[in-house]
């Protein structure tokens, strides 16, 4: 039976539309909870985004009484929208505080809110869960069908905004990272070394016996000392800012050099829930970009590249794309290259295959060629 009526479906069409500027999660998830908030009625509504790592973060909440509730971040399992993680539809509660089905993480912020009767729905993208939709009652009992289900339709017409804006924060998050650690490299590579040549100099000076530029020696010195004092702690500020991350970083970087040297627009694209990858596994993906970038800037005559990371749940991916000339001729990827050529390829063959994975490269399916490596990776990582 149908709850929703035509009135819902267009304030639902009016907020859809509105939202489709906002490319910044929370602001996203603010208007979101507000305009919901004025649909439904409910004495509280709150919209939990997808962060960097697997846990959903309240960015959007009205109705709330306490800054706690605002601070909330889920995890699987944990708390209602936990239970939603686990079974992937829709849970309602009529009882909170009293459901076996909850587990006790957020009891006293739910008590602090007096909150009874709730329904938290998942907000699904190409099979990634990128947020969840709260709605709550400070008495026992159901939130009702039409709640539910205009919930569940706001769900489904957010789901493409919200993972746009999920991804265009973490685009723009990777090239900021990307340039810091330049920034870091380049501070390393030159002020570094500048510095340490400014040192030893004052060293000499000073071990010269020439007592009137002994004073002179000593403070250029303690100068260099300190500027290298002060870049050691440029280089902790310049870090990478999540681990989790570190890998689409350093990719962002080598796709950003590639498009500087090449003059080939390229575009970077993430997809699953990005985690702390174990170093020989950054190393092979790095190595694959870095190969395959070089062969097209030397060889394809390609105008666009496509990279897409993947995390999925017992694998990462990373995948190629590019609209150049193809593969040659009688092209075949080998471990031990015949001919004197492709021993680039060959090596990173062999690095994916001592991972436990796999390294293809095939015509792709509008022209151009794809290289596409898989490597396992713990599903708890």
């Amino acid at each position: 039976m149908t709850i929703v009526d035509a009135e819902d479906l267009e304030r639902l069409e009016d907020l859809s539309q509105n939202l489709i500027g906002f490319l910044d999660p929370a602001a996203l998830a603010q208007r979101t909870a507000l305009d919901l908030y004025r649909i439904l009625g409910l004495p509280l509504v709150s919209v939990a985004v997808r962060e960097a790592s697997s846990h959903f973060a309240m960015r959007g909440v009205h109705g709330a009484r306490t800054e706690r509730f605002r601070q909330v971040k889920v995890s699987t399992g944990r708390g209602l929208g936990g239970r939603v993680m686990l079974e992937q539809r829709p849970v309602e509660v009529h009882s909170y505080l009293d459901d076996p089905r909850i587990t006790n993480d957020f009891i006293d912020v739910v008590s602090a809110e007096g909150l009874g009767g709730m329904v938290a729905v998942p907000v699904e993208h190409d099979q990634e869960l990128v947020g969840l939709l709260y709605g709550g009652l400070r008495s026992i009992g159901s939130v009702g069908d039409r709640a539910k289900q205009v919930l569940e339709r706001a769900a489904s017409d957010l789901a493409p905004m919200m993972a746009a804006s999920i991804h265009a924060s973490a685009a723009i998050r990777h090239r900021v990272d990307a340039e810091r650690q330049r920034i870091a490299g380049n501070l390393h590579d030159d002020v570094g070394q500048l510095l340490f040549s400014i040192s030893c100099a004052a060293q000499r000076l000073r071990e010269g016996g020439d007592h009137g530029l002994l004073a002179v020696a000593e403070l250029i010195e303690q100068q260099a000392q300190e500027a290298a004092r002060r870049m050691r702690q440029a280089f902790k500020v310049l870090g990478p800012l999540s681990c989790e991350e570190a890998a689409a970083t350093a990719l962002q970087g080598e796709i950003d050099d590639f498009t500087l040297r090449s003059g080939v627009a390229a575009h970077f694209v993430v997809r699953g829930v990005a985690r702390r990858l174990p170093p020989n596994t950054e190393a092979v993906l790095l190595g694959v970009a870095r190969q395959a970038l070089f062969n097209i800037e030397q060889h394809a005559g390609a105008s666009l590249v496509v990279v897409t990371l993947h995390f999925a749940k017992l694998e990462v991916s990373l995948v190629i794309q590019d609209d150049g000339g193809g593969l040659p001729d009688g092209f075949e990827l080998a471990a031990v290259p015949r001919g004197g050529s492709h021993w680039g390829l060959a090596s990173i063959l062999r690095q994916a295959q001592r991972q436990g994975g796999d390294l293809e490269m095939r015509p792709g399916e509008d022209g151009g060629t794809t290289v596409r490596v898989a490597l396992p990776v713990d599903g708890a990582g």
